[in-house]
């Protein structure tokens, strides 16, 4: 209530002071008004003043804490790097890589003869309004070593592949003679993911090696989806040549399916222009398979240590079925045990694959294969799928 005296009291003494203006001086009031120009100059101004004020306000805004604290840290004293014996290579910072929150990728490299690199990948979170840096990715002693952010926001980690036989070296290209792992931001942490792709590579690295080469002029047979299922059908399944019924079944300009014939075969083999979705785009098998034959890839779909339990359904129960695994550089690996697989009489088979430990950390390639007996006119039935072999 006393507010309101207080607004009422000044209300009527200000209609007072109206009350005992004289005329002449109102007139005066009038006279001395601004002109328009002095009013639209004053707006300007006022409009200038008010654009200052607040581009000075955004420029002495508080920076994001976590991006301060991963762009003044001292990661040469988190690694514990030691002198002599190690130099930091230049860090940066990879927000896109972490679903948009603050990170930065620093890579290690120890001076020796193998060139071994240590890569890590460093977070922050937020404890009380205060950052704290947290670790979210670390590999150390990679060989001849490298670190890269894909166009699909990956981190993809190199190393030379130390197991290749020495005719190997000699026939197999520059970057098939280094495995390549691909970690994907997935529920707050990095983990490692498959290439879809199933040839010509088996890694997203050279799939955009590739690409990056075709793009600058270089001719590969990957530019036409069914010349390179026919060369897929030639590498992989040791099928002669490329027959006269091999057709296209569909092709949209992103995804083609197309059907191989051999003896005793109708293979349907899917590619997709993995890396770019325009006319220079380079084809990739993502998928090749006869009908009727399935396996059970959910077990797949993450790094799976040996043993590796495959099951699927399809197979001929009197038939011969047999599993070969390809490596990195899709090559068949003759170290693989293969124990014995059971069919059933609905076609439903398991077996069991192992593999030397040293073949781990790398993606590779199954195929599954079922023969009919000798004689029989039934079809071949097989099935490609990627594995990631931990």
């Amino acid at each position: 209530m006393a507010h309101t005296t207080k607004t009422n009291r000044a209300t009527k003494h200000i209609f007072i002071v109206k009350e005992v203006i004289p005329a002449t001086y109102t007139t005066r009031v009038r006279f001395q008004k601004p002109r328009l120009l002095t009013v639209l100059c004053s707006a300007f101004l006022l409009i200038a003043l008010l654009h200052f004020v607040i581009v000075m306000h955004m420029g002495k805004s508080a920076p994001n804490p976590c991006q301060q604290l991963l762009a003044t840290t001292d990661y040469t004293s988190v690694v514990h790097l030691q002198s002599g014996k190690q130099q930091m290579e230049a860090g940066q910072f990879v927000s896109q890589l972490t679903g948009g929150q603050p990170s930065a990728l620093v890579q290690i490299s120890n001076i020796g003869t193998q060139s071994r690199l240590d890569v890590y990948v460093f977070g922050c979170t937020l404890r009380n309004h205060t950052p704290t840096l947290t670790t979210l990715f670390s590999q150390q002693g990679l060989i001849q070593g490298s670190a890269s952010i894909s166009a699909a926001n990956t981190l993809i980690i190199g190393e030379q592949d130390t197991l290749l036989p020495a005719q190997a070296v000699v026939v197999e290209q520059p970057l098939q003679q280094n495995i390549y792992r691909e970690y994907a931001w997935h529920n707050g942490s990095l983990v490692q993911v498959a290439f879809p792709g199933l040839y010509p590579v088996a890694s997203r690295y050279e799939a955009e090696q590739l690409q990056q080469e075709a793009n600058n002029g270089q001719p590969f047979i990957w530019s036409d989806p069914l010349a390179t299922a026919e060369q897929m059908a030639k590498d992989i399944l040791h099928w002669p040549t490329a027959e006269p019924q091999d057709r296209f079944l569909s092709d949209n300009g992103i995804t083609a399916q197309v059907q191989l014939v051999a003896s005793h075969v109708q293979l349907t083999v899917t590619l997709q222009r993995l890396i770019q979705h325009n006319n220079q785009g380079l084809w990739f098998v993502t998928a090749a398979s006869t009908q009727g034959i399935t396996l059970d890839e959910s077990r797949l779909n993450a790094p799976v240590a040996s043993p590796i339990l495959l099951k699927g359904s399809g197979a001929l129960p009197d038939g011969q079925i047999s599993v070969t695994l390809f490596d990195h550089t899709l090559s068949p690996l003759p170290q693989v045990n293969a124990s014995a697989i059971s069919v059933d009489a609905s076609g439903n088979y398991t077996s069991s694959l192992s593999y030397p430990a040293n073949l781990a950390n790398q993606q590779g390639l199954l195929l599954i294969q079922s023969l009919p007996p000798a004689g029989s006119h039934e079809m071949e039935r097989l099935l490609l799928a990627s594995v990631l072999l931990a």
